[in-house]
């Protein structure tokens, strides 16, 4: 369902600032081992192989204080942004009841990036046009143009975006964002790359990970540094669809993804800080980081060393206006099938993006969604 486009900020009404950038674990992630309940007696009989060691233990959790821990695969990013200060993980984060067809991965994506059930179009696409902005305003990473921007123009792949700096040293040099590459008019289609490293010398210089989130997390920061007009950002992190060898706080393939992630955002939030250092960068606006997922994971561990399909999950947010710490409703672990949907993920969604002065509340943007008008909490405006 698309709405017409309307005239740009005006009356009084600030234009959105800074740059949004969504992050999607494909796959559904485990919330259960990223926020563990340590002292949930529950737990262990839930989890006797898959379960995260209590802190203080060896591989054990971050203590989070309330009986909670932080798997320990994050230290990097939750020590790295100043223990919780910048970074908040919201808890029954999902698809709400009756909108994930059983929980099946294509209807629950489509949900989450449409915001909302059976619609034509994404939602970030009816953001920016309710906003009057265009797609200058926007950049995917991926193998095409994020599903959260249809019912934009799509436009032919972009030169080839690196982690470096060096994106004016490649063969074709990427154009002002915003911008045709060739004739320097404005773009009128979603820009969009799979970028690829072009040093790897450059990469360890920035202390980013190998790996394709890394290059899209090193290729966004070098954006928000020369473009002032870019507010949204898509990029998809695959693997989190762990029924098999899941693993604890040791190893195993969650340990492994949520290392990845965790380093990978690290390294983008001191590539950002450092930034700022120049004034030239200071006036660029906020950051924030929204990472979500189609689903959690059931609540008992399955035969395969893995867990199936569930409800609500955990998802995280980091930024400069984040209220950090644990947020939302952890299950109980005696009388709980599921771990129920507590918090829309439409919600954080919006938040993210009212934060940043856009207005998510307005004009059909999350249809059929009850929105109050004010924030979970989680995140400041600006």
């Amino acid at each position: 369902m698309g709405i017409p486009t309307i005239g740009a900020h005006g009356g009084g009404v600030a234009a959105p600032a800074g740059t949004l950038v969504f992050v999607n674990m494909v796959g559904g992630l485990d919330g259960l081992s990223l926020v563990v309940p340590h002292e949930d007696p529950g737990y262990a009989v839930r989890r006797p192989n898959l379960g995260v060691a209590s802190p203080g233990d060896r591989y054990g959790a971050i203590d989070m204080g309330r009986g909670l821990g932080l798997h320990p695969a994050f230290a990097p990013l939750h020590y790295g942004l100043g223990r919780t200060d910048s970074l908040a993980l919201i808890c029954g984060v999902g698809v709400p009841d009756g909108n994930d067809d059983n929980r099946n991965h294509v209807p629950s994506r489509e949900f989450l990036h449409q915001g909302g059930r059976d619609e034509s179009d994404g939602w970030a696409a009816r953001l920016l046009r309710f906003e009057g902005m265009g797609e200058e305003a926007v950049w995917s990473f991926g193998p095409g143009p994020h599903a959260m921007f249809d019912g934009l123009a799509t436009d032919a792949r972009q030169p080839v975006v690196s982690g470096s700096r060096a994106a004016e040293s490649a063969a074709h040099p990427l154009a002002p964002l915003g911008h045709d590459p060739v004739s320097d008019r404005p773009s009128a289609a979603v820009r969009w790359s799979d970028a690829r490293w072009t040093s790897h010398a450059d990469r360890l210089a920035r202390n980013y990970p190998d790996g394709q989130l890394s290059c899209a997390l090193a290729a966004t920061a070098d954006m928000i540094r020369t473009d002032a007009a870019l507010r949204i950002v898509a990029i998809e992190h695959e693997g989190y669809d762990t029924h098999v060898d899941q693993g604890d706080g040791r190893s195993g393939a969650l340990t492994h993804k949520l290392e990845e992630l965790a380093r990978a955002l690290t390294a983008f939030w001191d590539d950002v800080v450092r930034s700022r250092r120049n004034d030239d960068d200071r006036h660029r606006g906020p950051v924030t980081v929204v990472v979500v997922s189609e689903f959690g994971r059931a609540l008992d561990e399955n035969s395969s060393g893995g867990t199936e399909h569930g409800r609500g999950g955990v998802a995280i947010v980091l930024g400069d206006q984040v209220v950090g710490g644990i947020h939302g409703d952890m299950p109980s672990l005696a009388d709980q099938m599921d771990w129920p949907v507590t918090v829309d993920v439409r919600r954080v969604l919006a938040d993210a993006t009212a934060s940043h002065g856009f207005r998510p509340w307005r004009g059909g943007i999350f249809p059929r969604l009850s929105l109050p008008n004010r924030s979970l909490g989680l995140l400041l405006s600006p």
